[in-house]
């Protein structure tokens, strides 16, 4: 089975709302987030132990009743030729599927919902979908990469899944007027998960830069998010 899998989290309470849920991190992605935080598994996932899937397998058989979600993150899943095989397999042992993407295999993700492969969505919304997504993930010269999340999107609204998008609250890149155009943009429906910009295992620590929002500022931008969009949920970082 052609996936690379370079992280595996046995269950946590809080990958997906109301579930328990293992994790799996797949290795690489076609974007360069400076905030981003899986940094070793985009540039150095050799450097990870590499981790079978019929490990995976065999922990989701021992764990029926228990186990009731699995959440696929990387790095960028859809980069994996054996993602949809891979999915198909873990369903067979009773867990739900949530799928996390940046949106950029609009062609990938027909086919799993389809499919009905996967039932929880949850995609990257780091900017307005125009130039300033792709400065945000480093891809200015991936010309298509606008379009194809917009297709994306379009895919999860048309089929109805549970869906949730998510904008990382990084100073250098966004600010609460973005956030309300990012909101009037946004199909209805889905949950806009907000969170705080963490400054810790950065990729690019230099292009993120060191300032956070204050609790005053995160007001701000939560009262714009919620006066454009219906369901927000605003994670206000470590500690909170």
């Amino acid at each position: 089975m052609n996936i690379d899998i370079r992280g595996f989290l046995k269950s946590s309470l809080n990958e997906w709302e109301n579930r328990v849920c293992a994790v799996v991190f797949t290795a690489r992605c076609n974007w360069r987030c400076a905030y981003c935080h899986g940094w070793r598994l985009v540039k150095e996932p050799e450097k990870l132990e590499g981790i079978e899937p019929e490990k995976i397998f065999s922990y989701l058989d021992s764990q029926r009743g228990w186990i009731d979600g699995l959440a696929i993150t990387g790095g960028e899943p859809t980069l994996q030729p054996g993602l949809v095989e891979f999915i198909r397999r873990a369903r067979g042992y009773g867990v739900q599927i949530k799928l996390e993407s940046n949106g950029t295999r609009p062609e990938v993700l027909r086919e799993l919902l389809e499919e009905k492969l996967v039932d929880c969505l949850a995609m990257d919304y780091k900017a307005p979908l125009d130039e300033r997504l792709q400065k945000v993930a480093g891809v200015t010269t991936e010309a298509t990469a606008v379009e194809k999340v917009r297709e994306s999107y379009a895919l999860a609204a048309k089929y109805k899944i549970e869906r949730e998008y998510h904008t990382t609250l990084c100073p250098a890149f966004i600010d609460a007027g973005m956030i309300a155009e990012m909101g009037v943009a946004l199909d209805a429906g889905g949950w806009w998960v907000l969170q705080q910009y963490e400054l810790d295992e950065l990729l690019d620590p230099v292009a993120a830069g060191e300032k956070r929002f204050g609790e005053t500022e995160l007001d701000e931008i939560e009262a714009a998010a919620k006066k454009s969009y219906g369901n927000v949920l605003l994670r206000r970082g470590k500690g909170s």
